[in-house]
């Protein structure tokens, strides 16, 4: 098994298939057949390369975090990007990628329901208003009517003004009656100097509730610092909150360098699990594993953009953006090892192979659908509605390069089709939800952006 570890001197410590470094400073990227209690040295046996890294760190509490340093003067950031030429991963099954356009969909009408619109998140208020949560770090209240509402007061103090400052927002199942709300935001940690680093903010998870005249935010409460440069939160139905939190990448960064994905000892790369009230649930895989950190419910992710509660099994599904390609769906479960970046379907942006392409591996698991050349895929929802009866139970993407919303079919945890809708409108599409009404409610990307109603013809 090929095992990829951050490694301290040579002190490491083995958790199943994945190591855990304790306390970097000095870190060490070792490809290799190693024994599970083996250092990682220069001069010592492996089968793959070693790689040294000189991240800058930022301060999460008493642990430090790497970023990587700040680009060059005139490199710009990366955009979504197709696959290079000729690259076609093989698929592990018939429909795990570029599945046949379903035979039955449903005709619609597309109406603007409220604009403009900076939206990285919205959804759906008891009350059946919006709630959108702003790239620039806004939540507004959207009436029944499409009125936008003025940005609530009293947003986190330590909220980071520059890039983006919000990344999503999400009610409390029981927001009629507590008034209570999720949002994942930016926060510079102390001491850092943000010229210095690339994407030095970390994404955080915080609480509050809207005051009931829903001019302000108040008692703003942070939860958890996870580490990331983004990430998503949402609400299971047994209360917890599931985040997101990415791992560094882009254009100039060695996706290989970047292992924390691999790390249980880092929040990056992560499915994480927490309560309402921020502490940790006592049924989480790694509770009580040494070097572990006990937030995690699964691991080995790049940078997960989307995520919905399946209707029937609870379970979470996320959609995640590849590198130059590779982008995945994925249903999530307990405990399990989703691969990046040991595993995948798509290259590093140079269109350089990762890990030799490798696709598979015993102890890591298969997204259900991935896309090469990459769409950029954002928020996703589940459909389950009356007014379209032909897609209840299909899993909708939004895309942002692919500038589509896809509808993926579903036989269980399988696709069994693929059909891009609003193609049309030319437009980067953030954000999907069903509505209330039945009706599917489409975000699309930048200040100017849309939500769209879709109803039926």
């Amino acid at each position: 098994m090929i095992r990829r570890v951050l490694i301290v001197g040579a002190a490491c410590v083995a958790l199943g298939s994945v190591f855990v470094a304790a306390q970097p400073t000095l870190q060490l990227a070792c490809v290799g057949r190693l024994a599970p209690t083996s250092g990682c040295q220069s001069g010592s046996s492996h089968e793959g390369p070693v790689v040294a890294m000189s991240p800058t760190q930022a301060s999460s509490g008493s642990k430090t975090v790497p970023r990587p340093p700040a680009q060059a003067p005139g490199q710009q950031p990366p955009g979504e990007s197709a696959a290079p030429d000729g690259y076609a991963p093989i698929p592990q099954w018939l429909g795990q990628t570029r599945a046949a356009v379903p035979a039955k969909s449903e005709a619609f009408s597309v109406a603007t329901f409220a604009s403009p619109v900076n939206g990285a998140w919205f959804d759906f208020l008891p009350d059946g208003r919006i709630i959108l949560g702003e790239r620039d770090g806004h939540i507004k209240i959207i009436g029944k009517d499409g009125k936008i509402g003025d940005g609530l007061e009293g947003m986190p103090a330590n909220m980071f003004a520059r890039g983006q400052s919000l990344f999503a927002v999400q009610p409390d199942h029981n927001f009629a009656t507590n008034r209570t709300i999720y949002l994942s935001y930016a926060v510079l940690p102390d001491g850092v100097d943000a010229a210095k680093q690339r994407s030095p903010a970390h994404v955080h998870v915080g609480s509050a509730k809207i005051s009931m005249d829903e001019k302000r935010l108040e008692g703003v409460k942070d939860l958890l610092d996870a580490e990331g440069t983004g990430g998503r939160v949402i609400q299971a139905h047994d209360g917890t909150l599931f985040i997101t939190s990415t791992v560094p990448a882009g254009l100039g960064i060695n996706s290989e360098e970047w292992m924390q994905p691999q790390q249980l000892d880092s929040l990056m790369g992560k499915l994480m699990r927490i309560n309402s009230d921020g502490s940790i649930p006592k049924d989480n895989p790694f509770v009580g594993k040494a070097g572990a950190r006990p937030e995690i419910y699964a691991l080995g992710f790049r940078d997960d953009q989307g995520m919905a509660i399946h209707p029937k099994t609870g379970k979470v599904w996320a959609s995640e953006h590849g590198p130059r390609g590779g982008d995945e769906i994925n249903e999530i479960e307990k405990g399990k090892n989703y691969g990046f970046p040991v595993i995948g379907y798509g290259r590093d942006y140079t269109g350089k192979p990762i890990n030799g392409d490798k696709t598979v591996q015993t102890g890591m698991e298969q997204p259900v659908y991935f896309w090469t050349p990459d769409i950029a895929p954002a928020g996703i929802a589940f459909y389950t509605g009356k007014m379209f009866p032909a897609w209840d139970g299909n899993l909708f993407v939004s895309t942002l390069a692919g500038k589509a919303l896809a509808r993926l079919v579903l036989n269980g945890n399988r696709v069994v089709g693929e059909e891009r809708l609003l193609v049309d409108q030319n437009a980067r599409i953030r954000a999907v939800h069903e509505g209330p009404d039945g009706a599917l409610y489409v975000m699309t990307d930048g200040m100017g952006g849309k939500i769209l109603r879709l109803t039926k013809k």
